[in-house]
């Protein structure tokens, strides 16, 4: 059984343009990882200070340890001087 996995991420109205290329940079390492089946970026038509990372993984703990890898690289703080506010995240089953 798959997961997905759907980051949204409140970004300042002058900082989208950066964080969407910061996110296609990411897509692939992303995609890379061990247990990833796929990613993709969302950009909201409505909303252009919302931005979606949506990302299919084959378990939980597959994208656990990538993320657990990517903050002990401080690469996820890089995200922060883009955003708004906090990002929302939460996993789905895929069925």
């Amino acid at each position: 059984m798959s997961f997905q996995l759907l980051v949204q991420f409140p970004v300042k109205p002058d900082q989208v343009d950066g964080f969407l290329q910061l996110l296609q940079g990411a897509k692939s390492r992303i995609a890379a990882a061990e247990g990833c089946e796929g990613v993709e970026v969302l950009h909201s038509t409505e909303n252009p200070g919302k931005v979606v990372l949506s990302e299919i993984w084959q378990s939980k703990e597959l994208h656990d340890a990538y993320a657990e890898k990517m903050r002990a690289s401080g690469s996820m703080n890089a995200m922060a001087e883009f955003l708004a506010g906090a990002p929302e995240s939460e996993f789905f089953e895929i069925s």
